[in-house]
């Protein structure tokens, strides 16, 4: 089965998406080819915020300035997103506040990055720190159970699902252990958590579901890129972004959004330094 799913992982090239940007210009950086907005909302994607977003020409900068209004594409492939058009729609004053969560480029964490640590809570209601995972291979995402949108946090469950079953069965991913965090700490308690976990049959040994103190879970999200906004009848707006983590504790790589496969993510974790014995 690993065969299987590696060889897929190798031998299918994700279709990329496309999104519709419209926002504000705050910052230019021709030299990293990044530039900072203010967006709003990208439907079925990820609220508004202010975040930076790389171009894929530095010519798209050309002519640009802080206060441009601007429509742009967004382009979102396996691991990268970048911005390919970029058009000035007008100008005005610069906002004197975001209109959602910021992002900026010292919160993201970048490939080789250490994973910074958090104090949370699983599913058990024992207390269990980022670190207290290192020496294991680690696959990461976020979820809210309340979560009504199948193609966010239901279709990252099945993957982890799918993923649990394949690690299982894989002596060589034997060390691997699955987190997911998630984006409405205040409603999914340890007790909450643990009804979800049971509904997906969970190994509470290699699955874990965790929660913890708002401001420390949605600032450990942030260093992903995730942030949320509350949305009507409990819902949360939200992007996606699952990781994978080396047993130093170093982020491997990162998906963004649901595009990933679980050939994919079964595929980074087999190419991560295994542990050693």
């Amino acid at each position: 089965m690993l065969a299987a799913l590696t060889a897929a992982a190798c031998s299918q090239t994700p279709e990329s998406r496309q999104y519709e940007v419209h926002g504000q210009i705050l910052r230019i950086d021709a030299e990293r080819e990044e530039v900072l907005v203010d967006h709003d909302d990208i439907e079925g994607f990820m609220p508004g915020m202010v975040m930076p977003y790389k171009v894929q020409d530095v010519d798209l900068l050309e002519g640009k300035e802080p206060g441009d209004l601007f429509t742009a594409t967004l382009v979102v492939e396996e691991v990268r997103a970048y911005l390919s058009t970029l058009t000035t729609t007008g100008h005005a004053p610069l906002r004197t506040a975001a209109a959602g969560p910021v992002i900026t480029s010292v919160d993201l964490l970048e490939n080789g990055d250490e994973v910074p640590d958090a104090a949370l809570v699983d599913q058990q209601g024992t207390l269990m720190s980022i670190a207290s995972l290192r020496g294991h291979r680690v696959a990461l995402t976020f979820i809210y159970t309340r979560c009504p949108l199948p193609d966010f946090c239901p279709l990252m469950d099945q993957h982890f699902a799918a993923l649990q079953q394949v690690i299982t069965q894989s002596p060589d991913l034997a060390d691997v252990q699955l987190v997911s965090v998630t984006l409405d700490p205040e409603y999914d308690t340890s007790d909450v958590l643990h009804a979800h976990a049971t509904e997906l049959d969970a190994d509470p040994e290699r699955w874990h579901f965790v929660t913890g103190d708002p401001d420390e879970v949605l600032g450990f999200a942030k260093r992903f890129g995730v942030v949320t906004e509350a949305g009507a009848d409990s819902s949360l707006l939200h992007n996606l972004r699952t990781a994978v983590i080396d047993p130093d504790g170093r982020l491997v790589t990162a998906y963004s959004g649901n595009m990933w496969t679980l050939a994919e993510l079964v595929a980074d974790l087999t190419a991560a330094p295994a542990p050693a014995r």
